[in-house]
């Protein structure tokens, strides 16, 4: 039968299955915030995240499921149960159970505050209703009578919850008109099975004995919430209505005065709602917590990478309690791209923390509401498509300076994206606790190295990017052991590398150590696995980090207050070895006294060197001058710059016997026809070519662009540095820069951006780059040691720039990349290798991490 008595039973095992759960997740949660369980929590959002995207678990999650709403419907009108039928019951409620467990654990894991939450808001009750009455089926009696009742329609809760899911696994569009209709008539028939075989429960289950004394006359409490209830939501079921004057007029009033309450209480509710859900609201962080803001007006897919890398897996036990507050402006585009990349299932433990709001860090009611009190850094990002560079900069110092009038000792870091403007912050004393990266300055000068050192631009870019190579099969083990380019196998073991700053050894100080000495010792020591980069000098109040500070450099002594750490590039921290006390020190070797031959060779490169540097221009007319000291001074160093000024605006033209010699670099301007002030920053590119460089050794650059850089006046005084006016996309224009003969040739997009970039499909922001790469790239000869380097501004442009001479499809996983693998004739030695191409049909098409070109993307 079915009764309140028989349903009492069932609800203590649930409650006593509910309340064990909430026993031991709070010990767990006490546990995890005073030991490391760091590990544990990983493996289980692992667990998580898998459980939330594998077809295979869903699938089953839902049919089970199914079963058991199916089932309950059936016994509803058998009024018995087999034993066939409690044997699918107790499948399906041992499935659920492991099933919640994973969620159970890693909430707990997460704190004591989740752990509750979870235990009241999400699955925990219905789940242990379900699971509790269940397995109390057997041993459930009244009068000794068994009863075919159990609650298993709460499995429709799954239902709801993996139907979402199955979408997402299956990748449904749900842009398509029709999938939209079906998910909407699902959901809902689901709703309703849930909501009808509740009240088909509670009313064969009858009147609870807590209620029958309330029931005894018609005009109780509850029947007069009902009553009111269903009048003012003007449903009216007629089984109750007053019969007295006074009982009238009073619910005329209520009706009307209930329907305009309603109504308000609606329109506040969506609006409520409506305001949070586009960047409303408030937010505090949690006490001691750590906590960032970001401000300024980044695209959104800048800004879904720049979360996308706070919370990466590798540093998540430094953001074990970070989270981050943006502040975009008004109808932002990206933000609707940064909210539908968080509700991804693979995000969906990002979305806690995240917290995204709309208004202007120029007001102080939005700094309030993002609590900007509390935060222990603000990042001010631009947007890297505006049309105005050096408008964009002065707007986000502006926003720099406002946040900064309230949180004065908070740290900024503050990205820009000409180094120029770093003026605007020096000259009004604004540059305290701010740190600043000039975006033009980090790519051109890295640029400039890879034309030096080809690798060096990507090897960069993946020290800040975590990466991974999947590992190939056996066959293709076996072909890639054999043909593999040798830079290839050691950049793909490099690719594995990360940055760490440990404290180095005093061992190294003591024994009066210099920089290359401590490098050896380490390559040494790790079998060379582990290289030292840099060093860190830690003081009390600040830090000064020293990359490659030069191999004479001496290590100093830790002290109180004073700290040497390294910069080591390795696999993980512990395969970081260092010479300790009582150990063979492995870097020594004998020193060249600086008093024999050495020095001559050195005196003859400092000279060269000196060669380099720029010469005051002599102004022979104001020798004759007569004027005071500081005058002539001034009028001295006015005419220098207006000499330099007119030099400007005549660059020297590139020498034709200095192009046909070849082995020059060219740099291609794309994009600069309706860019009225071009400014390229091509002293940033020069600089890292002219450092340290013999007259002898200098490589001529040649700058080719449709206009003139307004800034030219920068690298007017560098020797063999040249402009020539053309368009890079005209063959004629490349041949007259003899780009055949070219040592390195670098595709820059030095256009302005559109104010509505953002919203066009992300191809055509790089489509003049990609057209003249290719076009460079055909029509180099096969063979050719010209490298290209390609600056794109969205990285997922990297397909549509292949290596010359690949043969063959992607393999699957390429495809998922969006990777085409298209035969071309370039300029890369490939004949060689084209019949055991031919033989081998899983010819891989590899992402352009492990490429020898410079796909830059603006992250």
């Amino acid at each position: 039968g079915i009764a309140w008595d028989f349903e009492v039973q069932q609800l203590t095992f649930g409650g006593g299955c509910w309340g064990g759960f909430f026993a031991l997740g709070l010990a767990l949660s006490i546990t995890a915030a005073t030991s490391n369980v760091d590990s544990w929590r990983m493996h289980l959002e692992l667990t998580c995240l898998r459980l939330n995207t594998s077809k295979f678990f869903l699938v089953l999650d839902f049919a089970l499921a199914s079963i058991q709403c199916i089932h309950f419907c059936v016994r509803t009108y058998t009024a018995s149960l087999s034993m066939v039928g409690f044997v699918l019951e107790a499948i399906s409620a041992l499935f659920c159970l492991c099933l919640m467990l994973p969620y159970w654990g890693f909430a707990h894991c997460e704190g004591i505050v989740s752990g509750v939450a979870w235990m009241f808001m999400d699955r925990a009750i219905p789940d242990a209703l379900m699971i509790g009455a269940i397995a109390s089926l057997p041993v459930t009696e009244h009068e000794g009578k068994k009863t075919w009742f159990a609650p298993s329609w709460l499995a429709a809760f799954h239902l709801l919850r993996t139907w979402g899911k199955l979408l997402r696994a299956y990748k449904i569009n749900m842009e398509i008109f029709r999938n939209q209709i079906i998910d909407a008539i699902v959901s809902t028939a689901f709703k309703v099975y849930l909501l009808a075989m509740a009240m088909l429960s509670f009313e064969n289950l009858g009147e609870p004995a807590i209620f029958q004394s309330f029931s005894q006359e018609k005009w109780n409490t509850v029947s007069s919430v009902y009553f009111i209830l269903t009048s003012v939501a003007t449903v009216g079921f007629g089984d109750m209505a007053p019969v007295t004057s006074v009982g009238r007029i009073s619910t005329i009033f209520a009706i009307y005065f209930g329907l305009a309450w309603l109504a308000t209480v609606a329109y506040r509710s969506l609006q409520i709602l409506a305001v949070n859900q586009t960047g409303g609201g408030f937010f505090e962080p949690i006490l001691h917590s750590k906590y960032i803001v970001v401000i300024g007006n980044p695209t959104g897919l800048m800004l879904r990478n720049f979360l996308a890398e706070i919370f990466h897996p590798d540093h998540a036990e430094d953001a074990d309690d970070l989270h981050v507050s943006v502040i975009l402006s008004p109808g932002h585009v990206g933000m609707d791209l940064v909210t539908d990349w968080l509700r991804q299932p693979e995000n969906i433990q990002m979305l806690p923390r995240i917290h995204i709001f709309q208004g202007t860090a120029l007001s102080e009611q939005d700094l309030n509401r993002v609590t900007i009190s509390a935060a222990t850094c603000v990042f001010i990002l631009p947007n890297l498509l505006c049309r105005s560079v050096m408008q964009e900069d002065t707007e986000n110092i502006i926003r720099m300076m406002a946040v900064q009038k309230y949180v004065p000792k908070v740290r900024f870091i503050l990205l820009l994206l000409r180094a120029e403007n770093r003026k605007l912050l020096t000259e009004a004393h604004m540059d305290n606790n701010v740190t600043t990266v000039a975006f033009d300055q980090f790519k051109l000068e890295m640029a400039g190295k890879s034309c030096m050192v080809h690798g060096s631009g990507p090897l960069l870019s993946n020290l800040c990017k975590s990466i991974g190579i999947d590992d190939d099969d056996e066959d293709d083990e076996d072909w890639e052991a054999e043909h593999k380019p040798q830079w290839k196998k050691d950049f793909e073991r490099g690719c594995g590398l990360e940055v760490y700053e440990v404290e180095l050894s005093p061992v190294y100080a003591q024994r009066d150590a210099t920089f290359i000495e401590v490098v050896v010792d380490i390559i040494e020591q790790t079998g060379g696995l582990v290289y030292l980069v840099g060093l860190v000098e830690v003081r009390s109040d600040s830090k000064k980090v020293l990359v490659n500070p030069g191999p004479t450099f001496k290590i100093k002594q830790s002290m109180p207050g004073f700290k040497i750490m390294g910069i080591f590039l390795a696999s993980d921290r512990e395969a970081i070895m260092q010479c300790d006390v009582g150990m063979v020190f492995l870097g020594r070797r004998e020193r060249i006294s600086m008093e024999e031959g050495d020095v001559g060779r050195e005196d003859d490169v400092g000279d060269a060197v000196q060669k380099l540097k720029v010469k005051e221009d002599d102004v022979p007319e104001m020798n004759h001058v007569s004027l005071k000291a500081e005058h002539k001074a001034a009028a001295l160093h006015l005419a220098r710059v207006a000499r330099r000024h007119q030099r400007s605006l005549k660059p020297l033209r590139p020498p034709l016997k200095r192009l046909a010699v070849g082995g020059h670099i060219i740099v291609l301007a794309v994009g600069t026809e309706t860019n009225e002030d071009l400014r390229l920053g091509i002293e940033h590119f020069v600089k890292p070519l002219r450092q340290n460089i013999i007259a002898d050794e200098l490589i001529p650059v040649v700058v080719l662009s449709a206009i003139q850089p307004r800034d030219w006046f920068n690298v007017e005084n560098c020797d063999q540095v040249y402009f020539l006016q053309g368009s890079p996309t005209s063959l004629l224009d490349l041949q007259r820069a003899n780009f055949t003969g070219a040592s390195a040739i670098f595709i820059t997009n030095a256009g302005a951006g559109s104010a509505d970039a953002e919203k066009q499909e992300s191809w055509t922001v790089d489509f003049e780059v990609i057209c003249c790469t290719r076009l460079v790239e055909s029509q180099l000869p096969v063979g050719s040691p010209t490298l290209v380097l390609s600056d794109i501004v969205v990285d997922s442009n990297h397909p549509f720039l292949p290596l010359p001479g690949l043969h063959g499809q992607p393999t699957k996983d390429a495809q998922m990349r969006g990777l085409q693998g298209k035969e071309n004739q370039g300029r890369w030695p490939w004949s060689k290798r084209q019949e055991t191409t031919m033989k081998r049909p899983k010819h891989k098409v590899e992402e352009y991490y492990v490429q020898p070109r410079f796909a830059a993307g603006r992250l």
